[in-house]
């Protein structure tokens, strides 16, 4: 990587929620493959009232700021107080969500703003707060062309990059054909990501008599109800602390299943693919059609159990086919992914910084409720929400 990025550079500035999941990754990723001689800024930003599972990740080599809020505060305090921890110096602000956005609104800032669009959360905050936004990044081919199609007065500004990972040193090991076909979902554990699928796609193997273990890595806020739902004593849970024993458990699975029903450029897909894993997943545009073909895995309709079944046991039944596929695997997250070569691109593009500026047009579009009208007092609106939390919290008498 070339180390001038990092000397011209005045500040780069990360805003990352304290979130479990693969914006939280792919932030970490290119954080962690930086110029040596850049030190950014790390905004953490944490809602006490979010119930996504927390990341609570350390950012080394980076400054860290922390901006905790919750679903009491003044909607209009709380942006300010996220406005005070932005650097007063010219650099790069890369932004995720829906928080920085709305104070970048409100609040002028000097730098040159970065949104990373995701998926179709982010398309809607391009298009809402489009006008703040100087660079925008795709990771995936889908969420190019609809921005293009959405601001194409901005086409010279969109950018696709995807983003990678590192290399893992493990790579999963061939079963022997009697043995059975190891399974593995790795993701957060609610609704979206297809987990109440699984069971149904379970019994249909069973029903077939294909004999199959199941490995569910993940946590959530219905982890509990999956495992209530799923009565087999052939699934095992399992909640590691670190991404190296994440990579470690995977290598010992040869199918990644996800059911999933709204994604990006998923960060496992990635991750699984590259120790071997053949991954069954839904057919999504983006990330997983950049990324997945008949060449290296299958795709089976959203919602479609039987299909995924079906190339499962056509896996089970060809295990030369699941090596092929296995190789090929390894071979394009080597070829497109590794996150060497893709964090470059990317430091790249905030280095051109001075390049991108323009002046803010600030618009101050609505936000929140009644009470985060800045007439009122924000002492007024806490203590007014705090009530009524806690009457909706107190149980009825009789």
């Amino acid at each position: 990587m070339d180390e001038t990025i990092g000397s011209i550079m005045n500040q780069l500035t990360f805003f990352i929620d304290d979130k479990l999941g693969g914006v939280t990754s792919l932030n970490f990723n290119l954080i962690k493959k930086k110029p040596q001689n850049l030190r950014p800024l790390v905004i953490h930003i944490d809602n006490r009232h979010d119930k996504m599972t927390r990341a609570g990740i350390d950012y080394p080599g980076c400054d860290q700021r922390y901006f905790i809020t919750d679903d009491h505060e003044h909607r209009m305090n709380a942006l300010k107080r996220l406005h005070k921890l932005v650097p007063e110096n010219p650099g790069a602000l890369i932004l995720n969500y829906g928080t920085e956005m709305t104070m970048l609104d409100h609040f002028p800032v000097l730098q040159t703003t970065y949104q990373l669009v995701h998926d179709d959360y982010n398309l809607n905050l391009a298009k809402k707060y489009g006008h703040l936004i100087d660079v925008f990044i795709c990771h995936n081919t889908h969420m190019q062309k609809r921005l293009l199609e959405i601001l194409p007065n901005k086409s010279n500004r969109i950018f696709y990059l995807p983003h990678g990972i590192e290399l893992p040193s493990r790579y999963r090991e061939a079963q022997a054909p009697e043995k059975p076909l190891r399974l593995l979902f790795l993701g957060r554990m609610n609704r979206s990501k297809g987990i109440f699928d699984l069971p149904q796609i379970d019994e249909i193997l069973r029903n077939n008599k294909v004999n199959v273990e199941w490995g569910c890595i993940g946590a959530g806020p219905e982890l509990q109800s999956l495992k209530d739902s799923w009565k087999n004593d052939k699934v095992r849970y399992f909640s590691p602390e670190t991404n190296a024993e994440v990579m470690d458990l995977i290598s010992s699975y040869d199918v990644f299943v996800l059911p999933t029903k709204f994604e990006g450029s998923p960060v496992s897909l990635l991750e699984t693919m590259a120790v071997g894993l053949v991954p069954v997943i839904s057919k999504l545009e983006g990330g997983i059609t950049d990324i997945v073909d008949s060449s290296v895995g299958f795709t089976p309709g959203v919602n479609d159990n039987q299909t995924f079944a079906e190339s499962i046991i056509k896996l089970d039944n060809d295990r030369n086919l699941l090596e092929t596929l296995s190789k090929r695997c390894r071979n394009v997250i080597i070829e497109k992914f590794d996150l060497s070569k893709t964090a470059e691109k990317y430091h790249e593009l905030f280095g051109r910084y001075e390049e991108f500026y323009t002046q803010k047009i600030i618009q101050r579009k609505r936000t929140g409720f009644r009470l985060d009208h800045p007439m009122i007092p924000s002492i007024f609106t806490k203590t007014i929400r705090k009530n009524l939390a806690f009457l909706k919290n107190t149980p009825k008498k009789g």
